[in-house]
Order: structure tokens, then sequence, then C-alpha cells
């Protein structure tokens, strides 16, 4: 089966009465799932965009459907201490009757740690602390008293109760843009999921799928164990022209040449209702079980429309 999901970026400024439209006409039109960002801030100067912060977007969004699956992707593991999210988390999987998928990377914007005062440690010490942070989480989640003793984080006999509503846990997805080799290993060694994300042609994109397919073996899993899913910068066109029409104006209005707009959406769905379908249905074959769409801002209502009507239908 595949699943389709919608992506939310909260710090691009949406409010609360557009993030409550986009998730319930998202349940009521085909798609499967809703994911929220984790950032603070669009810019370091975006004084006066809003910017809600992921868990209680997510908490609106439980709130204003029924049935729609609600992720993060990816919430970063320095903005909170593991142990705190994982309660947060186990929390709203009750609220929510076991509707949450989990989230988690080590995090890159280093204008959020800087302005709120985070300290900023190399990639390297990030992923040993997000690696970490999956072991504090799994043992709150699963442990009666969970212990743990790493190089960044400790529990002694901590008691967190409620476990979360589904059985062992929600799944944990490591979130990736790169796909580098230190983040497929991640992946492979310690979660349930991966997303990979926001523009990968399809050569590229299998040669990760079979980068992953070894580092499970590796692991001794079953390659099929670890889920997958595309996260993808997606606009539907309704025709050939319109689509030459746009992204002609686009690039004159960003100065890039023909070529330059042409490399820019590479990867990306940005093509007709046909080449969108086309893609989609070689992107499946390399074994994705989910599209999350990151369509224009306030055009979420009407790609999802088409996709729901003229695209999902037919693949």
């Amino acid at each position: 089966m595949t699943f389709y999901g919608l992506q939310v970026e909260p710090q691009f400024g949406f409010d609360f009465e557009q993030i409550k439209e986009m998730v319930q006409f998202a349940e009521n039109n085909k798609f499967t799932h809703a994911w929220f960002s984790d950032h603070f801030m669009m810019t370091a100067d975006a004084v006066d965009t809003l910017a809600y912060e992921c868990f209680t977007a997510m908490m609106a969004a439980v709130s204003y459907t029924e049935k729609l699956r609600i992720g993060s992707l990816v919430f970063c593991n320095n903005y909170r201490h593991p142990s705190v999210l994982a309660k947060q988390i186990a929390s709203l999987d009750h609220y929510s009757k076991g509707r949450i998928e989990f989230g988690y990377g080590g995090g890159w914007k280093e204008v959020e740690y800087s302005q709120y005062g985070l300290e900023f440690p190399s990639t390297g010490t990030r992923l040993k602390q997000m690696v970490e942070g999956i072991k504090v989480i799994r043992n709150l989640w699963t442990q009666e008293r969970a212990n743990f003793k790493g190089e960044f984080y400790e529990l002694t006999d901590a008691v967190s109760f409620p476990k979360p509503y589904q059985e062992p846990y929600p799944d944990v997805w490591v979130g990736t843009m790169y796909g580098r080799p230190k983040m497929l290993n991640i992946a492979a060694e310690f979660a349930d999921g991966i997303n990979l994300a926001w523009a990968y042609t399809v050569e590229s994109f299998e040669d990760k799928m079979n980068q992953l397919d070894e580092l499970c073996e590796k692991y001794n899993r079953k390659p099929k164990e670890l889920r997958k899913s595309y996260g993808v910068w997606t606009r539907i066109y309704e025709s050939e022209e319109e689509k030459k029409a746009v992204w002609k104006e686009v690039a004159e209005k960003r100065g890039f040449s023909q070529e330059e707009i042409e490399n820019r959406y590479k990867g990306s769905m940005h093509g007709t209702i046909e080449e969108i379908r086309e893609w989609m249905k070689a992107y499946k074959q390399l074994g994705i079980e989910q599209f999350i769409f990151m369509f224009p801002m306030n055009k979420e209502i009407e790609q999802m429309k088409i996709m729901a009507e003229e695209i999902i239908p037919k693949i």
C-alpha cells in the first residue's frame, strides 16, 4: 500500500486556521498523513512571520482530524532533551489514539541555535547525540524504569508513564536531506523508517536505496524492515505551456537562466499531471512506501485536489 502525506512548514507563516483547512482537506481527499517541520523562525530577520512550534502544531492538527496520521519531519534532537520529548510524544500518541509518527533528526539550522542560545556542536557530535537520543527515547517508551548512560545523556530509574498508545511505540523515522553515509548508516542500524528529502532524481534515489539495502544486511535486517518515504518539492501544472510560463516567470524574477531554472527543479516533482504520474510510478518501483509532498505555499488545497482527483487514482 502507498501512503500520501502533506508537508506543512509552520515557519513559513501559516496560522492555525490555515493548518486546520489543510489537514482537514487532506484527510478527506486521499491523503493519509500530515507532517510538520521543527523550526523556530523562517530567517534571522523574519520578525513578523508566524512560526508555530512543531509539537503545538501537531497537537492542533490532531484535534482538527479524526483519522489522519500526524508526524514530525523532523524534531531536532538538540531543541529538547530527548527524555522530555519522549514524554511529549507518548502523551500526544494517547491524545491521538495512536495516530503519531515520530520523525527525528540531528539538526542543521545554525541561526536557530545561535539566536536561542543553544550550543551548535560539530555535525559528528550532533549525530552522536541523536543516536543516544533515540536510545533514551526508546528506553523510556519500553522500560518500567528506564536506565541509560552515554556520553551525552543519562537516565537513572526514570519513570515514564503512560507508555505510548501504539505498541510497542510510534515508529522512529530518521530524516535526511542529503542521504550522506553517516545518516544512512544511522537509519539502517537504529531507525524504523527513513525519509529522504527534498529533491532526488530517480537515478540518485535508486543509489540511496541500494546503499540502504546493503547497510540493512550489515545489521542483519531485511531491507523491507526499514520503511522508506520520499519528501519532495511538488508543483502540478495542468499543461506543458503552463509549466514553461511559470518557469520563465520564476527565472526572470530571480535572475536565473533557462538552464539554471531547469537544474533547480531537477529531481523535484515540478511537472505536468502526466509527468508526475510517471515519476511516482518510477519511485514506487524503488520501494517507496510514502510520498510526502511540499506544495507551493498557499496552493496546497488546489494542488492536493489535483493530486487526489487526477494522479493518485491512476498510480
